[in-house]
């Protein structure tokens, strides 16, 4: 965690900049009001709308071939894995929730919706997954809770060191089986759902199972432009997100009580750097502006666009009000709550998408086997 105000260096930035790096970065700066307040049905239009649109990018861009192609494709994979994980970790998350629109049918239509086009496990899986599971007080952060077992699953262990785990994520990123295996969790959700459910899938899989057979460079569209960010980056996605959304089996604070038992685990992950200040010597400057601006470029801004998407940057905020109904402007509210004396402990944050997930393979390089039956 950054004992630098980080947000605060980026007011080296003109005023009419300040809500594009709120959202680059995920935090607001004290007293920011949002520009845009999104209604559910709005911010659904976006989402489905980035998503269909990546996937028709790439799918023109491959089935043509163009001058560049390969280019726009690339664009059309950023459009389908950010759109495809908001429909997921906001819109079906919200849903599940029923926060998404206020109204429960209408919250479960789209809950089903979303986790079909982004093949998904179904709405009620992802349900008992997440809100009847990870929410509660006794299974939150334990090795019961479904992402730690996820995690133990994929052979992440405490008590080793830090290098070590993250060979091991480099293992598993590279591997095909944990891809396969994802996949048919996948499949297996869908398969086994209701009548409804399954037709919905097979259509949808059906229609881009028939690419080969009726459209130009099938076979490469099928997998270029659907496995790939469909199944194998969002997949990806899904497991950096993990890595790093709490602190997984860290002990609790009992001074937090029972409302706020969350904050020991949850750190707000931002996405940004410390801007280059104006005292350094002019020598220094081009240096770390560059790097500035390579990791920006590099590394926060598709951090922000791929894994840490929509709200998730305050996740800490919605764990400790679920129930909000500002989940679309969530890094004002939390910020506002900060501004006018939060109710519970102070917030933390931790900035960078590899130093939330570095976080906690140190905290866990530091604890022997015992960590899993802790409490």
């Amino acid at each position: 965690m950054s004992s630098v105000d980080v947000r605060a260096t980026y007011t080296r930035f003109p005023a009419w900049t300040q809500h594009f790096w709120t959202w680059q970065t995920g935090k607001a700066l004290p007293g920011q009001e949002p520009l845009i307040r999104h209604t559910w049905a709005s911010y659904l239009a976006v989402t489905l709308t980035l998503f269909l649109s990546g996937l028709a990018v790439s799918t023109v861009a491959v089935a043509v071939m163009f001058p560049l192609w390969y280019v726009v494709l690339l664009l059309g994979w950023v459009l389908t894995v950010t759109g495809e994980r908001m429909m997921v970790l906001v819109i079906a998350h919200q849903a599940l929730h029923r926060k998404f629109s206020g109204n429960a049918a209408t919250d479960r239509f789209w809950g089903e919706a979303v986790t079909v086009l982004s093949v998904f496990h179904t709405f009620r899986d992802f349900k008992e997954e997440h809100f009847d599971n990870h929410h509660r007080r006794e299974i939150f952060a334990t090795e019961v809770d479904p992402p730690v077992q996820f995690l133990l699953d994929l052979g992440f262990r405490p008590g080793r060191t830090r290098a070590e785990q993250w060979r091991r994520a480099w293992t598993v990123f590279l591997s095909p089986v944990f891809y396969a295996r994802g996949f048919l969790g996948r499949a297996t959700s869908n398969l086994r759902a209701g009548t409804w459910r399954r037709i919905g899938f097979a259509a949808w899989v059906g229609f881009w199972l028939s690419m080969p057979f009726w459209m130009p460079n099938g076979v490469l569209v099928l997998v270029l432009a659907f496995v790939l960010p469909v199944i194998l980056f969002a997949q990806l996605s899904a497991l950096l997100d993990r890595l790093g959304e709490h602190e997984w089996l860290a002990p609790r604070n009992p001074e937090f009580g029972h409302r706020f038992y969350t904050a020991a685990n949850t750190n707000a992950r931002y996405c940004g750097a410390p801007v280059p200040a104006r005292s350094l010597p002019a020598g220094a400057k081009p240096v770390a502006w560059t790097r500035w601006i390579a990791a920006t470029l590099f590394y926060h801004i598709p951090s922000r666009l791929l894994v840490v998407v929509g709200d998730l940057p305050n996740h800490d905020y919605h764990h400790r009000y679920p129930s909000t109904a500002e989940w679309t402007t969530a890094a004002y509210a939390r910020q506002r709550d900060i501004d006018t004396g939060p109710e519970g402990p102070p917030y933390r944050e931790v900035w960078g998408m590899g130093a939330a997930i570095d976080q906690v393979f140190r905290a866990w390089e530091g604890t022997g086997t015992g960590a899993l039956s802790h409490r």
